[in-house]
C-alpha cells in the first residue's frame, strides 16, 4: 500500500503540473487577444472621396470612350499648355486618378465611388475628364474632354476647391456627368 505521504506528494506533483499547464493555457490566450497595443494607428489616407454620378442614358458608345479619370488641379483656369504643364511638371500642379494608364469604367454604371489620395494643398478645378483616343499624339482632334467637375455651392457655374490637409479626408466631393451635356471646355 501507498504511504499517506506517498499519496500527498502524487497529489501535489499532478496538481502542480495541472497548474502549470493552466497557466501556459491562460497566457496563449491572453497573448493571442492581444492586438497591437500602444501601436500608432494606421495612417490616414490624405485627399479626398465622393461619388461620380452619371446622368441616365448619357453615356457615349464605347468606341469613343477610351477611358475615363478623376484629375485635381491646383490651377484654374486651365489651358492646354498649363494642363500639359500641370501634367509633366516637377512637382505637379495636376494629379490623375486613377492613373493616365487606368480608368474609372465600367460601362453604363449609374454611379462610381471613388478615394483620390492626394497630398494636402488648395485644389481649385476637380472633375472627371473622358480620353476619346488612345492616341495622345493625335493632331487637330482633342483627345480628352471634361464631362463633369465638381462644382462651387454658391455659384454652379464655377469649379468648387477642395483644401485637404494633413489630418483627414475630404468626404462628399461628389460629381455629376452628363455625356451628352459636357461642362464648357477648360482647354
Amino acid at each position: 500500500m501507498m504511504s499517506a505521504l506517498h499519496l500527498v506528494n502524487r497529489i501535489c506533483t499532478i496538481l502542480v503540473s495541472f497548474m502549470k499547464l493552466l497557466v501556459l493555457i491562460i497566457l496563449c490566450l491572453l497573448l493571442a487577444s492581444c492586438d497591437a497595443g500602444l501601436a500608432p494607428p494606421p495612417p490616414i489616407e490624405l485627399g479626398f472621396s465622393g461619388t461620380v454620378y452619371f446622368t441616365p442614358g448619357s453615356w457615349p458608345s464605347r468606341d469613343s470612350l477610351v477611358g475615363l479619370m478623376i484629375f485635381a488641379s491646383e490651377i484654374y483656369p486651365l489651358d492646354s499648355a498649363m494642363a500639359f504643364a500641370g501634367l509633366f511638371s516637377d512637382p505637379p500642379t495636376i494629379f490623375v486618378y486613377p492613373s493616365m494608364s487606368e480608368s474609372l469604367l465600367p460601362f453604363s454604371a449609374d454611379s462610381i465611388s471613388y478615394s483620390f489620395p492626394l497630398r494636402s494643398g488648395t485644389y481649385k478645378y476637380i472633375g472627371v475628364v473622358q480620353q476619346i483616343s488612345s492616341d495622345l499624339k493625335t493632331r487637330g482632334m482633342r483627345v480628352f474632354r471634361v464631362v463633369g467637375f465638381y462644382k462651387d455651392a454658391a455659384d454652379l457655374s464655377q469649379p468648387g476647391s477642395v483644401v485637404v490637409n494633413d489630418s483627414s479626408q475630404v468626404k462628399e466631393i461628389n460629381i455629376q456627368v452628363d455625356f451628352r451635356n459636357p461642362p464648357p471646355q477648360p482647354f
